[in-house]
Order: structure tokens, then sequence, then C-alpha cells
């Protein structure tokens, strides 16, 4: 058995955490913050970006992938595809700060982010699906849609990026995942618990590249 099916089997523990703490406080200097804002008014740090994960801490990570972004690519202008992955950036990295989360790092056409709060992340996920369909109805055009997947563990951590088991996982859940559409795993699913806005379907038992053992995957389906 490999490492990572060793992983995806082991019992979910649902660590003693307060899930509020990070977002009604600021990482920095400990400030109070009330819920939506993006700058500390204590010590001015930009809250989103000091919201990573602490070290040896539970971490939520979501991959974002652009679907069929490289066929449009190929044959778009380049204007006009410096202008989609522009406005996509933007997007997204509005719903990054808007939910408390981390951007790790740009992937090409996607992201990687981190969450402290499994169900932040799930919300983050949902509200950057729900921008992409307005966006697309408020601008007529070429529109690709995005592919998430999620999934919540222990990571190593070194600065501001991370590694292992639950993020490799995350990135194949994600590679499983459909335009339009978000996948979880069944840690993410039973951590984040009742999540304001969505809910969750079981999609069973699923194949991920590199495992040999299918896990339970759940798709987000959320509502306006």
């Amino acid at each position: 058995m490999t490492t990572l099916e060793t992983q995806l089997e082991r019992p979910i523990v649902l660590p003693n955490i307060d899930a509020t703490s990070q977002a009604e406080r600021c990482p920095t200097c400990g400030a109070q913050m009330p819920e939506g804002f993006r700058f500390c008014g204590q010590c001015g740090r930009a809250l989103a970006a000091t919201l990573a994960p602490a070290l040896g801490g539970l971490v939520t990570i979501i991959f974002t992938d652009l679907e069929g972004f490289t066929t449009f690519a190929s044959k778009a202008a380049q204007d006009d595809v410096l202008t989609l992955i522009r406005a996509h950036h933007a997007l997204v990295r509005e719903q990054i700060s808007r939910h408390g989360g981390f951007e790790v790092k740009q992937t090409g056409d996607g992201f990687m982010i981190a969450f402290a709060d499994p169900a932040r992340a799930v919300q983050c996920a949902a509200s950057i699906q729900r921008a992409m369909v307005l966006q697309a109805q408020q601008q007529p055009g070429h529109h690709t849609r995005v592919r998430i997947g999620i999934n919540s563990g222990d990571a190593i951590r070194e600065g501001g990026d991370f590694f292992g088991h639950t993020v490799n996982i995350a990135s194949r859940i994600a590679d499983r995942a459909d335009g339009g559409q978000v996948l979880v795993s069944e840690a993410t699913r039973v951590l984040a618990g009742q999540v304001e806005g969505v809910h969750f379907v079981d999609t069973g038992r699923r194949r991920l590249r590199g495992l040999r053992r299918r896990p339970r995957l759940f798709e987000i389906v959320w509502w306006e």
C-alpha cells in the first residue's frame, strides 16, 4: 500500500480548533476585526495575506484550473488571452480575500489556495463558481469554466508554501472535476460540517491518478 493510500485510510479525527478565531483576529497583532475587513485597523496588514494556516495545524487546500484554457490560448489572439486571464485572476483573488484565504501560488491559469477553516474554503470555492457564472452572463463572449478540488489534513509548510499528501490529493481531486464543478474529499466534507449556502452530494468512490484505492468524493452544490 502506498503512502497516499495509507493517508486516505486513516480515520478522520476532528481537531479541537476554534474555526472562527482566524477570521475574527488579525494573525499579525491579534487585534479583533469585524468580519469582512481586508486590512487590520491596528497594524494595517492585509488580512488575506497573513491568514495562512499555522505550522503543524490543519490546512485545507484548494486547487483551481481553467477548463480548456490551453486550447483557447493556442487559437486566440494574445490580447484576448491576456484579457481573459487577468479578469479570471482578479475574480479568484477577490473571493480569496473575501473569505479570508491565503494565496499560496498561481499555477499557470489556476491557483493553489490554503485555508485554516474548511468551511470557509468550501464557501470560497462556491463563491468562485457563482462569480464565474455571473461574469459570463454580464460579459458575453468566450468564457472558460473553472474546475476546483479541495482536501483537508496535515501538510508540510515551508515559508508560504505547502507540500505533502494533503496537497497532492487536493490537486488530483481538481483533475477529476469537470468545468463548473467543485469536488471535495471526505475529510473536508466531515470537517466543514454544515456550510451556509451549499450542500454536499456524495459522488461515490472515484479513481484518482496514482492511487490504487478509490477515495469517496463529494460535489458541492450551491444556490444564490
